[in-house]
């Protein structure tokens, strides 16, 4: 009886720590609201961006497309104006490599003043040109050799251009969703009172 006993007991307290870990996220402070990985941010570009013209340390000029919400509660609405700053940028090179130019976006500041970091860059990659392919393809066993000197494309996006930005990491808010509920309250009677 004491043996079955205690099995229940270690079952228990296995059970108890099990739950505990479920409620842990991956860069996420227990207890905190978070926007989730993998969530797509349609960005909408506000300037032009070339490859052969921006370079690291140009500002860069995004609306966010739709609502961010967590848990049907907006973060970030619909039309708002984020920045960033590019830390990456290059034209498209030999070996098929295209332009890449890699934006930082600033911290976003929720109404209570919390700043929200995104981690990861945006990344734009300029596609891969295939024009040149026809030169390779009269002389069959040059193809994959001439193949590897042609440049990759660069990048020449015009103000409206809608980049998706997928989130790789958890993005934690740095508040409960109970305070996310007192944001919008507050922020509802603000606008109501003006």
């Amino acid at each position: 009886m004491k043996k079955l006993l205690c099995t229940i007991a270690v079952m228990l307290l296995v059970l108890v720590s099990a739950s505990a870990w479920a409620e842990e996220v991956k860069d996420v402070e227990p207890g905190h609201a978070y926007i989730p990985e993998d969530t797509v941010l349609n960005l909408v570009l506000q300037d032009a961006l070339d490859s052969n013209v921006n370079k690291k340390g140009d500002a860069v000029n995004f609306t966010l497309k739709d609502d961010l919400a967590v848990d049907n509660i907006v973060v970030i609405p619909q039309g708002t104006q984020l920045s960033g700053i590019i830390r990456k940028a290059h034209g498209s090179r030999i070996f098929n490599q295209s332009a890449v130019i890699r934006v930082k976006l600033d911290d976003y500041i929720l109404p209570n003043g919390k700043a929200v970091s995104f981690k990861q860059d945006v990344k734009i990659k300029g596609g891969v040109n295939y024009a040149n392919m026809a030169v390779g393809t009269a002389i069959g066993f040059v193809v994959p050799f001439s193949g590897m000197f042609f440049k990759g494309r660069e990048i020449d996006l015009q103000p409206g251009t809608i980049i998706e930005y997928e989130l790789k990491d958890n993005v934690d808010l740095g508040v409960t969703k109970m305070d996310l509920v007192e944001m919008k309250s507050l922020e509802r009677a603000q606008r109501q009172a003006a």
